[in-house]
C-alpha cells in the first residue's frame, strides 16, 4: 500500500484507481475472513458427537464408535467382594408338592412302595399359571313391603355402572402397559386379547387414561409439597410433537419423585405453569437454560457432564489447552468429593487451591483467546465469537454455580437424575409417537408423574394404578406447613 506522500504526488485518475483497487482488496479480505468463519462454524456443528455435545448417541450413525468421558477405575467387572447377590430363593410354602418316592430297590429289587421314606432334597419351579378371566355378576333385588305393600328396589354399587364393564385391576393393567411400557393402546388390546382373551377397544383404554388422570389431582397436591420440601432439584425439559406443533415437557425430579409437565413454551412462561421453581428456596440443578437464573430464592448448580463434553469439542476440534486443563480439573475435584463423602467436606486448604488453579485456567484460556484475530462482524445481532470463548465465558461468570458441588455435598457433579427422568419421554415418542391433543399430553404427564414417583418410593405399580382407578391414588408423605418452613429457613441460611 502507497503512503499518502507518495500517493498525493501521482495524476488524479492514478490516484483514484489505486483507491478502488485498496478498496477492493479490503472488501475481499473481509468476504475471506467471513468465509473462514463460517466454515469453522460448520465443521464445528458437523463434529459434534454424543461424546463433545448434548446431541444423543442414536445421531451418532452405526459406524462411529462411542466414547465415554467416565473414568475407568481399578475394580473388576460385575459383582464386587461383599456385594449381597439377588437369586431366586426356595419359598417355604409351595403352592403346589410332588413327592418322588423309590419303588423298588435298585440292589436287590425288593418292593418299596408301602415303605416310609425321607425328604434327601427339594427343587422349587416358579411357572405362571394359565391367566383365567374372573367374571362377577351383580344382582339386584326387589321386594313388596308386607306393611304397606311399597315396592323396594336395591341399589349397585357405586362402581358398577353398566351392564358389562372392566374391573379394576383389569383397567390398571391396561394403563400399565401403556404407561410404564409405552405401548400403543390397540397393541394393549392385542396383548389383553392373547393372554386373557379379554377384549379391550383403543377407545377403551383412552377412556381408561382419561378417567385415572383426573383422580390423580389429590396426588399431585403432596407431589408438589414434597419437592419444594426437597433440598436439591433437578431440572430440565425435551421438545415433543403435539397437535402437529412443537411443544415442550418438562420436568422437576429428586432421587424421591417426579413431576412431569407440557406447555407450547420452554422458558418463563412453562416454568411458571409448572409452579416447582418459582416457589423453590433448595438448589436447582440445571443444564445453564437462561430462564432458570430469574429466580433467585434458590441456588443454583449446573450439569458439569454437558461441561465435560463442552470441553472435549473444544480441545479436539481447536486444540485450546485450556480446555483439556479444565477438563482434567473437574474430573480431579469430583474424584476428591468422593473421596471425602463421609468426612462432608473438602480440606480447606484443597478449596483454596482450587480456586486459584480455577482462575488460572481461565486467565491462560482469555489470553489464548486475546491473540486470536477477531472475529468477523456480522451484519445485525451480537459479535460473534468462537466456540471455545462462548464456553469460557461460561465458565468465568458461572463460576459458583459450576463448582457448587464441591462446596455442598448434596449436590451431584451432574443434572442425570433429570436427564433419566426426561429421557422416558424420549422413549415413549420412538416408541408410540407424539400426542394428537395438549389434553393427551397433559394426561400423559400426570400419569406418568404418578408412575415415575411410585417406582423411586418402591410402590408395586399395578397395585398403586388400580388404587388411583378406584379414586384413591397413593400419596407421598405430607409436609407439614411447620416442617416446610423449617425446611426453608434452613436453605435460605446455608
Amino acid at each position: 500500500m502507497l503512503s499518502r506522500e507518495v500517493l498525493n504526488t501521482l495524476p488524479q485518475e492514478v490516484r483514484a484507481y489505486i483507491l478502488y483497487l485498496e478498496a477492493t482488496v479490503q472488501q475481499q479480505g473481509d468476504q475471506i475472513q467471513q468465509l473462514h468463519a463460517r466454515v469453522n462454524d460448520l465443521e464445528n456443528q458437523l463434529s459434534k458427537n454424543s461424546s463433545n455435545s448434548s446431541k444423543p448417541p442414536s445421531s451418532d450413525g452405526l459406524k462411529r464408535k462411542t466414547k465415554s468421558l467416565r473414568i475407568q477405575s481399578d475394580k473388576k467387572p460385575g459383582a464386587q467382594e461383599g456385594h449381597a447377590g439377588i437369586g431366586r430363593v426356595q419359598v417355604e410354602n409351595p403352592d403346589v408338592v410332588k413327592t418322588y418316592t423309590a419303588t423298588s430297590c435298585d440292589g436287590c429289587g425288593a418292593n418299596l412302595e408301602k415303605v416310609s421314606g425321607t425328604c434327601l432334597e427339594k427343587r422349587q419351579v416358579f411357572e405362571i399359571p394359565q391367566p383365567k378371566i374372573e367374571v362377577t355378576e351383580h344382582r339386584i333385588e326387589g321386594k313388596v313391603c308386607p306393611a304397606c305393600t311399597k315396592f323396594n328396589r336395591a341399589a349397585f354399587p357405586e362402581e358398577v355402572k353398566g351392564p358389562v364393564q372392566f374391573g379394576h385391576r383389569a383397567r390398571a393393567l391396561s394403563a400399565y402397559f401403556n404407561h410404564q411400557h409405552f405401548i400403543p393402546v390397540n397393541r394393549v388390546g392385542e396383548i389383553l386379547s392373547d393372554i386373557f382373551n379379554l377384549s379391550m377397544s383403543p377407545g377403551t383404554c383412552g377412556n381408561i387414561e382419561k378417567r385415572l388422570a383426573s383422580n390423580l389431582s389429590v396426588f399431585h397436591e403432596s407431589l408438589s409439597s414434597s419437592l419444594l420440601a426437597s433440598p436439591t432439584l433437578h431440572f430440565d425439559e425435551t421438545g415433543i410433537r403435539c397437535a402437529k406443533k412443537l411443544y415442550w415437557i418438562h420436568v422437576a425430579s429428586s432421587n424421591e419423585a417426579t413431576l412431569y409437565t407440557i406447555h407450547e413454551k420452554r422458558g418463563k412462561e412453562a416454568i411458571e405453569s409448572a409452579g416447582i421453581l418459582p416457589k423453590f428456596t433448595g438448589t436447582a440443578v440445571h443444564d445453564c437454560w437462561g430462564p432458570c437464573f430469574r429466580y433467585t430464592a434458590s441456588n443454583h448448580a449446573l450439569c458439569n457432564a454437558h461441561h465435560l463434553r463442552d470441553l472435549t469439542r473444544v480441545y479436539e476440534n481447536g486444540k485450546e489447552e485450556w480446555a483439556k486443563k479444565m477438563l482434567d480439573f473437574l474430573i480431579l475435584i469430583n474424584k476428591e468429593v468422593r473421596a471425602h463423602l463421609e468426612k462432608g467436606n473438602l480440606p480447606r486448604e484443597f478449596l483454596g487451591k482450587m480456586e486459584s488453579d480455577y482462575q488460572k485456567i481461565i486467565a491462560e484460556g482469555l489470553s489464548y483467546h486475546a491473540s486470536l484475530p477477531p472475529y468477523p462482524k456480522k451484519q445485525r445481532g451480537r459479535k460473534g465469537q468462537r466456540d471455545g470463548k462462548n464456553i469460557l465465558d461460561r465458565f468465568d461468570a458461572k463460576r459458583s454455580y459450576i463448582l457448587r458441588f464441591a462446596y455442598d455435598f448434596s449436590v451431584p457433579f451432574t443434572n442425570n437424575q433429570a436427564e433419566q427422568d426426561i429421557r422416558m419421554v424420549k422413549v415413549k415418542e420412538k416408541i408410540s409417537g407424539c400426542f394428537r391433543t395438549p389434553g393427551g399430553g397433559e394426561d400423559f404427564c400426570t400419569i406418568r408423574s404418578y408412575i415415575s414417583t411410585g417406582k423411586k418410593q418402591n410402590w408395586n405399580i399395578w397395585d398403586a394404578l388400580e388404587a388411583a382407578i378406584r379414586g384413591a391414588p397413593l400419596l407421598l408423605t405430607p409436609v407439614s406447613d411447620q416442617q416446610f418452613e423449617a425446611a426453608s429457613t434452613q436453605k435460605l441460611a446455608a
